[in-house]
């Protein structure tokens, strides 16, 4: 028993109809009701066909950051990878598989590379759903779905990012705890902390000056998550409107979003052309600084896999 074999039957047990039908159904279920609550509240029938644009293409992108590439994503990382070890010492059949000829190395790479591998498929299908079901609860124009899709791919590969980071955490993870439950409290917590609690602290350290005095964006993780989504969204060629901006930014400090006042301009009597960016480090850096996170600790888990006494 080899990494491929181990890789083929975690693939085969990932890929059951219940998880894959649970995991659709619910990513698909926000974009539904959020485009019918969107739509109805902003008017679009009476905008040009440009704001029309703007308006949709903004929110698809904000939807995209926060939950089609967001937080499914990550808990279903905690759900799936959190059981990769645990769930095997809890059957008992962790000794038995360990006893196998398969370095331990091989077990972790294994069961990874098939959750990254499910993942990927789960959310192209998935993105393109949605992406499906907005243009249709919206009633686009064929203009503006045209560049939902030109931006899909770029979402796409932002959530492959997503999955191999958070994979990487829940899989490390799975190796330290015996107890399933732990490793996926800990992911919901770590859910929450990056999406919310990061957003209320730096909120708090911004207005007492602590935040940029004492160089402390460069800890942001949840600024870094937000400046890598921004370099596949700016290789799309498409610039959010300042009031995606403003949300981005309130979310993870990537705009200058503390005074939203800001987004209409009393010199030229008309709205912003675009609030200013949160330059602490370039959106290339941010996507090496998790990308190095998540190769750490994934050989962080390895390592104490290997040293750890199995019976």
């Amino acid at each position: 028993m080899r990494l491929h074999t181990i890789m083929l039957k975690t693939l085969k047990d990932l890929f059951s109809v219940r998880r894959t039908l649970l995991f659709i159904i619910a990513l698909i279920s926000i974009p539904f009701l959020g485009s019918m609550i969107f739509a109805s509240g902003a008017e679009l029938s009476s905008m040009t066909l440009a704001m029309q644009n703007q308006m949709i293409m903004g929110f698809f992108i904000i939807l995209s950051f926060i939950w089609i590439a967001g937080i499914p994503l990550v808990l279903l990382a905690g759900v799936t990878c959190g059981d990769f070890i645990s769930k095997e010492d809890q059957d008992g059949t962790l000794l038995l598989l360990v006893s196998k000829p398969v370095r331990r190395y091989e077990i972790i790479l294994g069961k990874f590379l098939a959750f990254m591998l499910s993942t990927v498929l789960l959310e192209l299908t998935a993105l393109l759903l949605s992406t499906l079901i907005i243009s249709s609860a919206m009633s686009t124009d064929m203009y503006i779905f045209n560049n939902m899709l030109s931006l899909a791919p770029y979402i796409f590969l932002y959530s492959v990012l997503v999955a191999f980071v958070f994979g990487a955490l829940a899989t490390a993870l799975s190796s330290l705890f015996k107890s399933r439950i732990k490793t996926i409290m800990t992911m919901v917590g770590v859910t929450i902390l990056i999406f919310f609690g990061f957003m209320v602290v730096r909120g708090w350290l911004e207005v007492g000056g602590i935040y940029e005095e004492y160089g402390l964006n460069n800890m942001d993780i949840n600024y870094h998550l937000g400046n890598s989504y921004l370099l596949f969204t700016q290789a799309s060629g498409f610039r959010m409107a300042p009031i995606f901006q403003g949300i981005m930014g309130q979310f993870t400090g990537t705009y200058d979003a503390a005074d939203m006042g800001k987004l209409y301009d009393m010199d030229i009597g008309a709205m912003t052309p675009s609030l200013e960016a949160k330059s602490y480090n370039t959106p290339a850096a941010s996507l090496m600084i998790w990308v190095c996170i998540a190769v750490v600790i994934l050989l962080l888990g390895m390592m104490k896999f290997e040293r750890r006494e199995i019976s």
